[in-house]
């Protein structure tokens, strides 16, 4: 077989193009050429860059496929996320309690409010007991946020009252400069479900 350099040329020009993730050049063909040997090279290699060619495209697909999936499993997790992080008990007819946990800044606040709120307004709910056991420190945010709610709830016509608030937190709740006389406070949960219960019998 004779080789011809111009014909080599271009197929090492389609070789290296597609080392390099160019999968678009392919080796120019003419038919009217006399060696059919490297005629089959040049289909070979042609053929063998429309098979990377495709199987990129089915890897972009799936590539898409699998970020599309990604995106909504981080989604759900969200969701569920922000679902435990405002887990409303009914522990009594009308009688709901949100224990708070952690740090609370002003997203999560506006996202515990709306979900307390909603759930206030479509029950019917008469008292609403926040229990801050679970927050070792509170902040002038978290103070802000916990007095907004005590608020809102007040305006759809309920009554809340705040229980386990922790020594250190008591002492940052009344340093904060955040007026915090309205708030009806216990030490325990079940200091508030009595209260809730002598309501209930008068």
């Amino acid at each position: 077989m004779a080789l011809d350099k111009p014909r080599i040329e271009r197929l090492l020009d389609s070789l290296i193009a597609a080392s390099r993730g160019d999968y678009d050049q392919r080796v120019p063909l003419d038919d009217s050429e006399d060696d059919e040997e490297f005629l089959e090279v040049e289909l070979g290699v042609n053929y063998l860059l429309d098979e990377l060619q495709a199987r990129r495209r089915q890897n972009e697909a799936q590539r898409a496929e699998l970020i599309d999936q990604a995106c909504q499993i981080a989604e759900q997790t969200a969701e569920l996320v922000e679902a435990l992080s405002t887990p409303i008990l009914a522990v009594w007819p009308s009688v709901l309690v949100l224990p708070l946990i952690g740090r609370i800044d002003r997203k999560r606040a506006n996202t515990i409010n709306e979900v307390l709120l909603s759930r206030v307004s479509r029950d019917g709910v008469r008292y609403v007991i926040l229990d801050l056991t679970g927050v070792e420190t509170i902040e002038q945010g978290t103070v802000a946020a916990v007095l907004q709610m005590v608020r809102a709830i007040g305006l759809l016509g309920s009554k809340c009252a705040v229980t386990g608030i922790k020594p250190e937190a008591a002492l940052q709740l009344v340093t904060t400069g955040e007026d915090s006389s309205s708030l009806r406070t216990y030490a325990r949960i079940s200091d508030a479900l009595a209260r809730v219960l002598a309501d209930h019998r008068k």
